[in-house]
């Protein structure tokens, strides 16, 4: 029997994102032999879910907060009646039971003694007018009500889309408002996959960063360029990966990327045999913040990055100054921006430099949709702009020649064969003297050596 995977589990320590019924998602650090609290929804044991598969949607169905797996029901088609909404006044007097009444079975339900469905099925008998209501009336009414007083909660794992989904509609300025279609294309276009090397300039708290290193997979390097003594990329976390992907993600800030003359290492300044205690244990933290600078400014000047991805604060032109010359031939080099005009600027400056081709501004345009049988049509209210997109290709500027028509591209090639062959004529010729001189060199020599002899002889 296989054994399950620990990336396939709930496992404690982790982050994790807990759905409820009214579709609102609470981030919680799972800890094990802890209690989570859901609000009205009432309160779980963590260790309930912890080893347990992800995908599963769970009830708390008695007073000690038990949990046990809860089975979704799947979707019907709904079978049209005679029935119209038209004299029905939706005042709030239809609903027989009173507000002390329904608090009561709220209370009920918090204690365990009454289940989520049980609640609704006594608003759904006391309602004077749920049987004049059309079939799509009374399952709008059920879920809504379902919403309210079911205490189901679906475990949800932290993933690209789920943690920019959770980002965008929460806090959307701590990501700089990209939203998860314009984040698909730019993963696109970034053309970014395992064994690659990427520069990177991220301002969206490390957004970018994440679904770059989740698409790698802990193959390849990631070196993201940032301002300030550290890094802010606090999305990192929540995404919990392995170390394997961790190590992928290398940073430099700007301030390193050029050492003073006289920035000395700790070696240089210290003798480590005189040193003792938190002495010591300071020296060989600075040495390995030392190593991790020089490492990450050896991978910048090495070059030849597989693409350049700026998702920045600051206007990208000169960002695109300092970083083209290390990015490879035939690269895509990708612009994020909350703001279309500002790629506009970019796009212009593009356009004059020669390092650059077919620069082009994208803006996606998403609208949720109601999936349901017989009632599938988009939602009535959407979401705002979701970013912009300005994507180009690095080139290596050299001259070429222009385009030569068939009967002058066969005229060249004739003349450069017929150079090729008058340059192997030549070589022969001179190497045939050559040979030539040193024959004549040896016979020399020769003579020298016997003339001698013969005189002697004589």
């Amino acid at each position: 029997m296989s054994t399950m995977n620990s990336l396939d589990t709930i496992n404690a320590g982790e982050h994790v994102f807990i759905k409820m019924p009214s579709d609102n998602v609470k981030c919680i650090v799972l800890k094990s032999n802890s209690n989570v609290s859901l609000g009205k929804f009432g309160t779980f044991k963590a260790n309930d879910i912890i080893g347990r598969a992800w995908g599963n949607s769970y009830e708390i169905y008695d007073k000690d907060n038990k949990t046990r797996i809860y089975r979704l029901d799947e979707m019907t088609e709904i079978e049209e009646t005679e029935n119209n909404n038209r004299e029905i006044i939706d005042d709030g007097s239809s609903q027989k039971l009173t507000l002390e009444q329904i608090k009561a079975l709220k209370s009920e339900g918090l204690k365990g003694e009454l289940t989520g469905e049980e609640i609704v099925n006594k608003l759904k008998e006391s309602h004077a007018t749920f049987d004049k209501k059309t079939a799509y009336s009374q399952a709008k009414y059920l879920q809504k009500k379902g919403k309210k007083f079911h205490k189901v909660f679906t475990p949800v794992k932290p993933t690209t889309y789920s943690v920019n989904e959770y980002f965008y509609i929460k806090n959307p300025a701590k990501i700089r408002d990209i939203r998860m279609d314009t984040l698909s294309q730019l993963l696109s276009y970034s053309n970014v996959h395992a064994g690659c090397k990427l520069l990177v300039v991220d301002d969206t708290q490390g957004m970018v960063v994440s679904a770059l290193a989740e698409r790698m997979g802990g193959q390849g390097t990631i070196l993201g360029l940032y301002d300030g003594d550290n890094p802010h990329y606090d999305i990192l976390k929540y995404m919990n990966f392995g170390q394997d992907v961790l190590d992928t993600v290398k940073v430099l800030s700007w301030l390193r990327i050029d050492r003073a003359p006289d920035e000395k290492s700790p070696d240089e300044l210290q003798d480590v045999t005189e040193l003792t205690g938190k002495d010591l244990e300071g020296y060989h933290r600075r040495l390995k913040a030392y190593k991790i600078v020089e490492e990450s400014r050896r991978i910048l000047f090495e070059g030849n990055f597989d693409g350049l991805v700026v998702a920045s604060q600051y206007q990208a032109e000169s960002i695109l100054e300092k970083l083209l010359q290390y990015v490879g031939g035939s690269r895509p080099v990708v612009v994020y921006h909350p703001a279309k005009e500002a790629l506009l600027e970019t796009s212009t400056w593009m356009r004059r430099c020669p390092d650059l081709l077919a620069p082009q501004v994208t803006e996606s345009w998403l609208r949720k949709s109601q999936v349901l049988p017989g009632r599938t049509h988009p939602e009535m209210s959407t979401w705002g702009s979701g970013g912009s997109l300005l994507t180009a290709t690095r080139v290596i500027d050299q001259p070429v020649q222009a385009a030569l028509t068939k009967r002058e591209r066969m005229a060249l090639e004739k003349r450069n064969a017929e150079a090729k062959k008058a340059k192997r004529a030549r070589e022969e010729d001179e190497g045939e003297k050559t040979a030539a001189t040193e024959e004549v060199a040896v016979e020399k020599d020769d003579d020298a050596e016997v003339a001698p002899k013969r005189a002697k002889q004589a």
